[in-house]
Parts: structure tokens; sequence; C-alpha cells
């Protein structure tokens, strides 16, 4: 990361007024990376600190993850309610598949800001090892719980008895639930001071251009192995893994290099985010609507590696544009202060939104109500339920200490 420390200053804004009640959770390290720090953990960690005002979370990166969590609410609701994708709701609803992959990007995207501001490098990778150990930690124990919840509610416990199963289990061999989403990220922590340290020989922005396009060729290659390899993955577990089903859905390989395309845009964004103004916003519009275009226009062979690099590139800006709007747009505080919320608690969101919206459609189920309605009803249980435990944690001392203390 070369720009200098004072032109990353600006990055690090003070949460305006009228947002305090939401922003900055005191002395809480609770996003999904944990890297977006309190104040005085980024003054302690930057050399040559001294004299610069205090600084708080970065604004538009916890609104950029809170979007990212509402949508991942809204896509596993519609999942609970059996929306289609030809539906209504589902055309013309909030878009679906853009979070696991946005907030893995998001998270190489908070790295490379990072390194903008913190000049140890030691330091960042402590950081970012320490965070991924509690990860995995936290990955392990709520999948443990989540499977545990699953088979009770199905009344199919014998699984939950055999020595087989567990070991099964701990060996990723057996069914997994969306926490698996997390050792993929995790991955990608462990990795990254090798990115930073790739990052930092680059001597010009000609090589950052080079190198991020490197990148993008290989996210995109990575994505592709499933749809070139097809069934003949799951013949082989290991690659199944890392390429095809993944852990609950997430292939680690190809997440990891999301994670990996996400720091390199981050390493270019500083001079975008410097210009932003309307015309710049106009250009990210028009690449999102041709990037669109372009993989349903594109022939099937490349098609799966358009959408897990160009497309989901254009959703990535979209959202991390809007975010930085919205930050920016002082009526905007108040009403969407509560996503800012969820952003700042990411990790704590990820676990407690599946916990109501499941709660909530088990409750539904024997009412046979319309699918929008349960829908609705999970989204907004998933989302604002969240928000009332964050409230909680931030008005009660020793509750937030609690979710502390197990990496929440």
């Amino acid at each position: 990361m070369t720009p200098v420390i004072d032109s990353a200053v600006a990055e690090f804004q003070s949460t305006p007024d009228p947002a305090r009640l939401w922003q900055g959770a005191g002395g809480s390290n609770t996003c999904v990376v944990g890297l977006t720090r309190t104040a005085r953990a980024v003054d302690e960690a930057t050399a040559g600190g001294a004299g610069q005002p205090p600084t708080e979370r970065i604004a538009y990166i916890d609104m950029a993850r809170g979007l990212f969590l509402v949508l991942m609410a809204s896509t596993h609701a519609m999942t609970l309610a059996g929306i289609s994708a030809t539906s209504g709701l589902g055309r013309w609803g909030l878009p679906r598949g853009w979070a696991s992959t946005g907030l893995t990007m998001l998270c190489g995207f908070m790295i490379a800001t990072l390194c903008r501001r913190v000049v140890d490098r030691a330091q960042i990778r402590a950081r970012v090892v320490r965070r991924a150990k509690q990860l995995l930690v936290v990955m392990f124990a709520s999948n443990v719980v989540m499977v545990t919840v699953r088979h009770l509610v199905s009344l199919e416990t014998k699984p939950l008895f055999t020595l087989a199963w567990w070991w099964q289990f701990l060996v990723l061999g057996t069914e997994w639930s969306i926490s698996g989403i997390l050792l993929p990220i995790a991955l990608f922590l462990l990795i990254s001071p090798a990115l930073i340290r790739m990052r930092d020989a680059c001597r010009s922005r000609l090589h950052d251009v080079v190198v991020a396009t490197a990148v993008t060729l290989f996210t995109g290659s990575a994505w592709s192995v499933r749809a070139f390899a097809g069934d003949s993955l799951l013949r082989h577990h290991v690659l199944d893994v890392m390429f095809g089903s993944g852990l609950g859905g997430f292939p680690i390989v190809p997440i990891v290099t999301s994670g990996a395309l996400g720091f390199f845009v981050g390493t270019l964004w500083q001079p975008v985010r410097d210009r932003l103004d309307a015309r710049t916003c106009l250009a990210i519009g028009v690449f999102f609507i041709a990037a669109g275009e372009l993989a349903g226009a594109a022939p099937a062979i490349v098609c799966p590696m358009l959408t897990r690099t160009v497309v989901d590139l254009s959703h990535f800006l979209i959202i991390v544009t809007l975010a930085l709007v919205l930050t920016q747009w002082r009526a905007s505080q108040r009403a969407l202060g509560f996503v800012s919320a969820l952003g700042s608690c990411s990790l704590l969101t990820f676990l407690l939104h599946r916990i109501f919206e499941q709660m909530l459609n088990l409750g539904l189920k024997p009412l046979d109500v319309p699918r929008e309605v349960v829908y609705a009803v999970c989204v907004s249980g998933g989302v604002f339920g969240s928000v009332g435990v964050i409230l909680l944690r931030r008005r009660f001392a020793g509750w937030n200490r609690a979710l502390c203390a197990v990496y929440l």
C-alpha cells in the first residue's frame, strides 16, 4: 500500500452526532474481519500517530458491511419462505447472491484500507492472524449448534449419537451450515500478510494494475473449476470441498480468491474515493449495468469467470459507493443508522439473524400464511432482532463483555 499515511486519515472520519446512538460499539470488536477498530486501537497501532486527531470507525465501511448483511438476511428469508427466483418478489425484490462474496471482498478491501493507515506490517499481521483463529473457533462452535438444532427440530437425532458422524463432521466430511463460509474467510486472513508483502513490492501504479489483473484472472479461474469439472468433483471429496460444494455450499478456494480480489480493489480505491462525485457515481452505475449485460451475452464457457469477477466486482462497487454516499448524506444518518450498527457487529449479526429467521419461520408454518408474508416477517425479525441485541450490548457492559469473550 504505497499512499502515505496522511492521505488515508480522511477515511477515518468521526461519526456524525445524529448517528451516535448506532455507531461505534464501545470497545467491541465484532466485525467479520475484525479489522475496523476504535480510535484508541488504531492510534496505538499507528507509527508516528502522535499529534493526530482521535479517529473512530470508518463509517462507510460499517455501512457497506451492514448493507451486505441486510441482503444476506433477505436471501435467507426468501429461501425459508420458498420464494422462487421467477416470482415477482424474486425478480424485483432485494438481490440474491451478493452478500457472501461481497462480505469476503469487503474483508480484503478493509485490510487494504488498514494498510494505508498502519505502517507497522507486523502489527497488521498479528491482528489478522488473531482474528483468523477467532473465526475458526466461532465457525466450528456455531456450526455444531446450528446443525444440532436442525437435527433436533427435524427429529432426526440418531446421527448425533454416533461416533462416525462426529468424526466425519470434524474432518469436513459431513453436513455443514452456512457457518462454513467463515473457514475461507479465516484462511484468507491467514494469507493476507503475503498479499500485503506482494503489494508493498509494487513500485508503480502500473504494477498495481498488472497484479490486480492477474488476481482477477486467478479468481475467475478458481470459480470456473466447478463449471468445467461438473459432477466429477463429487468423486473427490477434497476437491469438492475446495472448488465445488464446499462447506455449507461455499467453496473454499474461490472465496479466498474473492477476498484477494477485494484486497487489490482496496489498493486502487483511494483515488476513486477522493474524486467521488456525480460523474464517478454515474461511471460505476454504467459499469454495473454493462457487467450484467456482458455476462448475459457471453458464451457459456466464459460466463462463470465473468460472473464471479466482473459482475461480482460491479455489485461490490455499487454497495461501497452507495454506503459512501449514504454516510455523507446527513438526512440518512438517523433513518439508516441501524444498518451501520449491523455492520459494526457483523459477526454477531451473521449468527443472530439466522436464529431469529428460523424461529419465526417455524412459528409461521402452522398458520399457512402467504409466502410473501413469511418473507417480510422473517427478514424484519432477522434484521431488527439483531439490532435489538446490539442495542442491549451497548447498554449493558456485562452483556457486552460476555459477547466479547466469545469473539462476538
